[in-house]
């Protein structure tokens, strides 16, 4: 028997629907869709949510957990994949996996290895939600620093100070802060830089499975985004 996990990603312009289906021999795949507009993420999710399952072929009621990015992130869409991923887990009785959007970034960057995945998103008003991850498993990341909000300046002098505290290797900088605040992450250089710019649904998909072995599930009154103020 298949396991299903739908998966539900709002945190950032984007929204992002995924099913993950593994089967008992341990192949997984995905089915993915996605849409980029922030004003239209109540309008679009659910709908988005019946074309994947109609295109996987299954109903609703053989799903086997709900996960949803959890943020920090836009307050707005936070709010509508959590309210989403509550509803289906009442409506269902499935349980429901809460994942930081930040660990989703990280969990996209290929073969890091022992180097820290430092997740730098805009917050908007020259602000920068900032975490810190070291890859453990294909599934699992350890958090090395808490998503937390911080001002650009000083951002990088502090943040390399954490990491030496830590004894942590050179970093990866992903995220699109870096984008957005070039001068506050000039002293990054190429080879401490990656491409990966936002969480997907794909990625919350992939962080939740193992979530699901692990028995880190909650009930759906007992999920909450993350708020970070």
């Amino acid at each position: 028997m298949s396991l299903h996990i739908l998966s539900l990603e709002t945190s950032s312009a984007w929204c992002g629907v995924a099913l993950l289906r593994a089967a008992d021999a341990g192949a997984v795949d995905l089915l993915v869709r996605e849409h980029q507009g922030v004003q239209e993420h109540s309008a679009r999710l659910l709908p988005m949510v019946q074309e994947v399952l109609d295109e996987a072929g299954i109903a609703r009621t053989q799903l086997d957990a709900i996960a949803f990015g959890q943020g920090p992130g836009g307050f707005t869409g936070l709010r509508v994949a959590c309210g989403v991923a509550q509803g289906l887990g009442f409506a269902l009785g499935r349980p429901v996996i809460p994942v930081v959007s930040h660990a989703a970034v990280a969990q996209q960057v290929r073969d890091p290895g022992q180097r820290p995945l430092v997740v730098a998103v805009d917050a908007r008003m020259q602000e920068i939600y900032l975490a810190v991850y070291r890859r453990e498993s294909a599934d699992r990341l350890a958090c090395l620093i808490e998503p937390q909000l911080m001002a650009g300046e000083g951002l990088e002098a502090w943040l390399r100070g954490r990491l030496a505290d830590l004894g942590a290797q050179a970093p990866w900088l992903c995220g699109d802060a870096a984008a957005a605040y070039p001068d506050v992450f000039a002293g990054f250089g190429p080879d401490e830089r990656t491409d990966v710019a936002r969480p997907t649904a794909a990625a919350v998909a992939r962080l939740a499975h193992g979530a699901y072995l692990r028995g880190e599930t909650v009930a759906p009154e007992l999920a909450a985004p993350l708020y970070v103020r």
